[in-house]
């Protein structure tokens, strides 16, 4: 089977969903290639002849190789402003490389002026009109012979993120009207969200052979002929990665110990809203699966993908130590209290946790079902700190719980963990359409589209989206010092745990 992940997500580390699924075929005795044609995509973008009217874009294109050479390199982190110079005028090639009259692209977010990317009937014409698709060329150049050769007669498309949509729509459009022998199968994140709403209502059979919610190694070996009661546990296989393709200084390779969230109780959480079932493998066995790819890859990264990196896992990995650096994502688990348990997570190769706060007021993590508890977040980003692990930490604002008053709370509460912070993502909140909490509040439509996933809504506590975001804007990101890190452009914290 062919296996393809369009643009456009980050180009600094290989899709992990294809990997997994690379391997449960070749496991059970079917071939499988993989392109990664996000990276290879945006690469035939940047590369491309383009009109230069600036010297900025005559400037860019002219050093284009030594851009990207130099993102790959260890030496341009240890200087954030060279840094985003070269990031900016990289995602300037980039976004001159399409008609930005109608496209809008960048190295994290595509959109199109015509199309919407959450109506079922855009994301069907986007497959009628690819030849429009900015990637189209890509299609012809980098795709036509690895689609034609495959032995298969299935072609898989795994759209995980919401900026894959429309090319994911056009790639499958320009598949259905050149191979007429092949059958598409589709799957992925967005794919699993948008099949999981109650009203879903498979728009996509015209085009679509086959879409697969949630993990899909047991439906595509069902499908190909095999029998019920293999097993359902495998390594990622990322044979397909090319040396030095990714703009990363070193291979990093995105690693899954388990799906779905173990706490599952936030009530803000999207993932809540789908239903979506928890499960994990015993942590002896995932640690078996990490030296398997730690032997057979040699990465210089892992990044766990986890929701949530269980407490279990981690004293499994405190106890480990890797050739290779490692980050994720946790929550605040009283096993940081102890400043042993820091360093030894350190020792083991980890040098970022990412870590959802949310709120730096109680009362409004107490209504989040957050199960966090400030006092002892506090004594956490110390240690971490003082183990030398950099902190990236999570700031939700404009949940139904939160007031201006609860808003400058937190903002207090920054100020004060400033020197155990290193970085900050802030992010206005989306209300999940079929969560719980869309029952009890007067919403409306976020985007117009029958495949959109969030609300609009009226604040209960006149606390409206407007007013979020010019709190963030005029107060948060000023009073907050320089001491906090800038995040890295485009790629956010997927680069941050490269600057020392």
């Amino acid at each position: 089977m062919l296996m393809i992940f369009p643009p456009i997500a980050k180009p600094c580390e290989p899709p992990a969903g294809v990997a997994l699924l690379s391997a449960a075929l070749k496991e059970n005795g079917f071939p499988c290639e993989v392109v990664d044609a996000n990276i290879e995509g945006m690469l035939h973008l940047i590369r491309s002849d383009v009109r230069l009217t600036d010297p900025w874009s005559r400037r860019a294109i002219k050093k284009r190789e030594e851009i990207l050479s130099e993102l790959k390199g260890s030496h341009l982190y240890s200087h954030m402003d060279r840094y985003h110079q070269r990031v900016y005028d990289l995602n300037h090639m980039l976004a001159i490389s399409v008609d930005q009259k109608r496209f809008k692209i960048s190295l994290s977010d595509y959109s199109d002026t015509h199309l919407s990317s959450v109506s079922s009937r855009d994301l069907l014409k986007s497959a009628v009109r690819y030849k429009e698709n900015p990637f189209y060329g890509f299609f012809e150049t980098g795709l036509r012979d690895r689609v034609q050769e495959s032995a298969s007669g299935f072609v898989g498309l795994s759209v995980c993120y919401l900026n894959q949509a429309l090319v994911g729509f056009a790639l499958a459009g320009w598949i259905k009207d050149n191979f007429r022998n092949k059958k598409i199968i589709m799957g992925g994140g967005l794919i699993s969200s948008w099949m999981s709403r109650p009203d879903y209502t498979h728009p996509f059979d015209s085009l679509i052979d086959v879409c697969i919610k949630g993990e899909g190694e047991q439906p595509l070996l069902e499908l190909l002929g095999q029998s019920r009661g293999t097993k359902k546990h495998y390594v990622p296989d990322y044979d397909f990665v090319k040396k030095d393709l990714y703009l990363a200084p070193g291979r990093v390779l995105p690693f899954r110990a388990s799906i779905g969230c173990y706490w599952s109780k936030c009530r803000f959480c999207p993932e809540k809203a789908e239903t979506r079932a928890y499960s994990s493998q015993r942590a002896s066995r995932v640690l078996e699966d990490l030296r398997t790819i730690e032997q057979k890859y040699s990465p210089d990264y892992v990044h766990l993908i986890d929701n949530a990196i269980t407490p279990a896992f981690l004293k499994a990995l405190s106890h480990e130590r890797f050739s290779f650096k490692w980050y994720g994502f946790v929550r605040f688990e009283k096993d940081f209290l102890y400043p042993g348990f820091c360093q030894n997570l350190k020792e083991s190769g980890c040098d970022m946790l990412k870590l959802g706060l949310e709120s730096g007021d109680q009362a409004v993590l107490d209504q989040m079902n957050k199960g966090t508890d400030l006092g002892m977040v506090s004594k956490i980003l110390k240690n971490l700190h003082q183990a030398g692990i950099l902190t990236f930490v999570y700031l939700l604002f404009g949940t139904s719980f939160e007031d201006k008053a609860a808003a400058r709370k937190t903002l207090e509460f920054v100020k004060a963990h400033e020197a155990s912070i290193d970085y900050l993502n802030l992010a206005v909140f989306n209300l999940p359409k079929f969560s719980e909490d869309a029952e009890d509040l007067k919403t409306w439509e976020f985007y117009h589209g029958d495949l959109s996933l969030y609300l609009n809504f009226v604040h209960p506590l006149q606390w409206d989206r407007k007013q979020v975001k010019q709190f963030i804007q005029k107060i948060f990101k000023k009073e907050v010092s320089a001491t906090v890190r800038k995040n890295p452009a485009f790629f956010s914290s997927n680069h941050a745990i490269f600057f020392k």
